[in-house]
């Protein structure tokens, strides 16, 4: 299965970006993974340019599928969930492929709530807690069907892939407690976004793979390889 994966197109802003990058990619793709904020301050309209611009590449509706960011606002997410393409999942799994493979959607979890999360979130440092323990039951009975899983959030589940960023805001951009995750539960593969200055998306620890997908961060769109195992075709 030949899996290409994108975030951070803030569309419009860096839709232009996306169309560039998309020039350089074959048609033969199986699958498109959105790692969230793929529009712009809650405008949910703004999907129809991103959807129009990717189904103008590859001619057809290659499958696709995408976690909430920060950008797709709470109050938005029941108009985004009503969408056929792409389809909004949150903290929920698809099963796609031969051989079989498990993709796991969640917005993830940062170390430390925002400035505007701890403002208009009740308990959001509570909340970040619970979805860690929801995140990991569900991790665990995955594992208990298969190996082949695939871990995709918004927030960076490791810092390792920030590098590049403000050292003092790591905790602010994902949390390295979900990287604790990856490698107990040997995931294979773990795609995220929010970070647009890393200077090292692409990295490996332990048996994981795990790829920052921002489109601004990667000289090409990161297209990735699933049988048995993992190996990416585009590296930055």
């Amino acid at each position: 299965m030949k899996v290409i994966a994108i975030s951070d197109v803030h569309t419009p802003q860096y839709l232009w970006m996306l169309k560039k990058k998309l020039e350089t990619l074959d048609n033969d793709i199986d699958l498109i993974i959105g790692a969230g904020d793929l529009i712009y301050k809650g405008a949910s309209l703004a999907i129809n340019s991103l959807t129009s611009t990717i189904v103008e590449k590859f001619n057809k509706f290659v499958p696709f599928f995408t976690c909430f960011g920060n950008e797709e606002y709470f109050n938005t997410e029941p108009k985004l969930k009503q969408l056929k393409y792409p389809i909004y999942l949150d903290t929920d799994f698809i099963k796609l492929g031969k051989p079989e493979w498990t993709f796991f959607f969640t917005r993830g979890i940062l170390a430390q709530p925002t400035t505007w999360q701890k403002k208009h979130m009740k308990d959001a440092e509570g909340i970040y807690e619970r979805k860690l323990s929801e995140i990991r039951s569900i991790i665990e009975n995955l594992k208990k069907q298969t190996d082949r899983i695939v871990y995709i959030s918004h927030y960076a589940p490791t810092y390792r892939t920030l590098e590049g960023e403000n050292q003092e805001s790591l905790e602010l951009l994902g949390s390295n407690k979900v990287e604790k995750l990856l490698l107990e539960f040997d995931i294979p593969l773990a795609i995220h976004g929010h970070s647009h200055h890393s200077t090292k998306p692409i990295v490996s620890i332990g048996k994981s793979t795990i790829i920052n997908a921002a489109i601004m961060v990667n000289k090409a769109i990161p297209t990735i390889i699933l049988k048995d195992g993992v190996s990416i075709e585009h590296i930055s």
